[in-house]
């Protein structure tokens, strides 16, 4: 009775945490019935015919336990039907036993014509009723012993699946992954669930502070660049053209010569020159002139009033110019026609006071730059003590992409500027979105990596590692992995997948750009051909030249990997 009602309160428990119409293990529950059916159905088909087995031996037993025995009883037949009777000797007892079988289909025929004795028949009727209930009773419970025993075992494991679940699905996504053998396989990552609330509640910024930065942000960048258009027309020198906001706290201000001057840019090609030590990626930007060609006709002077007409030469003809290299132009080198970043800094920086200046009574807050050699590094600070930084960086524009400084580069380097796709990186990333499943965790998956490489840096300090060498990462991931891998369930898996891909990356002192020399690029969106003809970049090629880096960045790396765990368990024990 207790086995019974120990199998009942499993099996109830089993029902309650596990409905039956949970989607989850509907299609287990069927397989499982199912299975098990069939199997009972067999063992009661067997059982079936052992049953008829014993009750066939049963009934022969009880007619050779006669008092008369069998042979008395075949001889009371004959004499009854006037029929020769010979005795059964041991010489005939195997014919004897071989008959017993026709016996048997012929007694009820027998009993009907010759009526045998009636107690012997009385006590064979009752013994086989008795033997008859019991085997059934048996058999009944065989039936409900297997039955419980079914449902409890149904039960039980419906019971542990809800804990089996969650590292079942790991380990098979796990099972499509790359092998990984270095420190990222074997930090321990929290569940998806517990770095999807991290994420939701540390690592993404809530969308109305987000509205609130970019409005202030978008309405103080368009004052500033105002002031600072004002500035360089009573000053003279560089056009300031209109504004644009990348990534969050990041304004790209471009500038250009004014006319007749222009911007030439030309790629660093690492066909000829080879890569440059500490810019894999860059450029130089000439100061050139365009002048008109003369043809001896008033219509090309410079004096010419709009309203003339000239017969003789179309628009086209008109617009025909050469270029000459500027030496000493304006912002260059000295000695060179090449734009110097360390003179464009100055001067940005200088812009940026003055047009301060102008517009400072607007406002309540104090506006410093951050970072001398970096040009546009500005925070804000407001009486309350909130800071907001961000950057308002002079770039060069060539085509959808830009040239910009990057801070602290060497002096031999004066001339050569850093080539940002950052544009076309955005663009790849939003077709490629399209490709992913509803709610992918592809950008979960960069912000968590993010986060942690910027709480190392504060603890650490800073290394070689950047931001875009992760969003790098995970653009390669990316266009390589199967796109159902990317489901919001599976974001510890690809955050590991990420630091796995980096720490690779960093050993092999190798990771590629994902545009500049990528055939995997070109069937997803347009890029110029100077970017699909050119020789792929390791944009790790700097580590390859300085040993220190490459420690430093390995080191920083390593560290926040083992900080990993202990770092995001601390954020999210704070709001348990």
């Amino acid at each position: 009775m207790q086995d019974t009602l120990l199998r009942v309160f499993i099996l109830a428990l089993g029902l309650l945490r596990f409905p039956r119409d949970d989607p989850r293990v509907e299609d287990e529950w069927d397989h499982v019935v199912t299975v098990g059916m069939q199997k009972h159905e067999d063992r009661l088909l067997r059982e079936e015919e052992k049953l008829d087995q014993e009750m066939t031996l049963f009934s022969v037993k009880m007619t050779q336990t006669d008092d008369n025995g069998p042979q008395n009883n075949i001889k009371n037949i004959h004499e009854e039907q006037d029929l020769p009777y010979q005795h059964v000797t041991d010489k005939h007892e195997m014919s004897v036993s071989e008959d017993v079988t026709v016996f048997k289909q012929d007694s009820e025929e027998d009993y009907a014509d010759h009526k045998l004795p009636e107690g012997g028949n009385v006590h064979a009727k009752v013994s086989e009723n008795e033997t008859s209930e019991k085997a059934v009773a048996d058999w009944e419970d065989d039936y409900l012993w297997y039955l419980w025993n079914t449902f409890s075992i149904i039960s039980m494991i419906r019971f542990f699946r809800k804990y089996l679940r969650k590292n079942s699905q790991m380990k098979q996504d796990e099972a499509r992954t790359l092998p990984m053998t270095g420190i990222a396989g074997e930090v321990p990552l929290p569940d998806s669930d517990t770095l999807q609330s991290f994420h939701s509640k540390y690592v993404k910024v809530s969308p109305n502070m987000k509205w609130r930065e970019d409005e202030f942000l978008e309405g103080f960048a368009n004052h500033m660049v105002e002031a600072m258009r004002t500035v360089c027309d009573r000053n003279g020198g560089m056009v300031i053209d209109d504004w644009q906001m990348l990534d969050a706290c990041e304004i790209i201000v471009p500038f250009a010569p004014p006319e007749p001057f222009s911007f030439q840019c030309l790629l660093w090609n690492n066909k000829v020159g080879g890569l440059l030590p500490d810019m894999p990626v860059c450029g130089q930007i000439k100061v050139v002139e365009n002048k008109k060609i003369q043809n001896g006709c008033p219509c090309l002077s410079s004096d010419m009033d709009d309203d003339m007409v000239c017969l003789l030469h179309c628009e086209n003809e008109k617009r025909k110019t050469k270029t000459t290299d500027v030496c000493d132009g304006l912002l260059c080198l000295k000695n060179t026609s090449f734009l110097s970043k360390t003179q464009v800094t100055r001067w940005f920086q200088s812009t940026i006071k003055q047009a301060w200046a102008l517009i400072s009574h607007k406002y309540e807050f104090e506006l410093s730059i951050c970072h001398i050699g970096a040009p546009g590094a500005l925070v804000v600070r407001f009486r309350s003590g909130k800071k907001v930084i961000f950057t308002m960086k002079p770039v060069v524009k060539f085509r959808d992409a830009h040239f910009y400084i990057t801070p602290c580069s060497p002096n031999s380097l004066d001339t050569f500027w850093t080539l940002s796709l950052t544009i076309y990186e955005d663009h790849l990333l939003q077709c490629l979105s399209k490709r992913l499943p509803e709610n992918s965790c592809h950008i979960q998956t960069l912000e968590i990596a993010r986060f942690l490489h910027k709480r190392q840096t504060a603890l650490s300090g800073s290394s070689a590692l950047k931001d875009f060498h992760f969003k790098t990462a995970l653009m390669h991931l990316l266009l390589t992995r199967d796109p159902s891998l990317w489901k919001p369930d599976y974001v510890a898996c690809r955050v590991r997948d990420l630091l796995d891909f980096m720490e690779r990356s960093l050993e092999k002192k190798l990771l590629h750009h994902v545009f500049i020399g990528n055939p995997l690029t070109k069937n997803i969106i347009h890029l110029p051909v100077e970017f699909t003809q050119a020789n792929p970049v390791n944009l790790f090629h700097p580590l390859v030249v300085h040993n220190c880096i490459y420690r430093n960045a390995l080191m920083h790396f390593q560290e926040m990997l083992r900080n990993a765990h202990m770092l995001i368990h601390d954020y999210v024990g704070k709001s348990i």
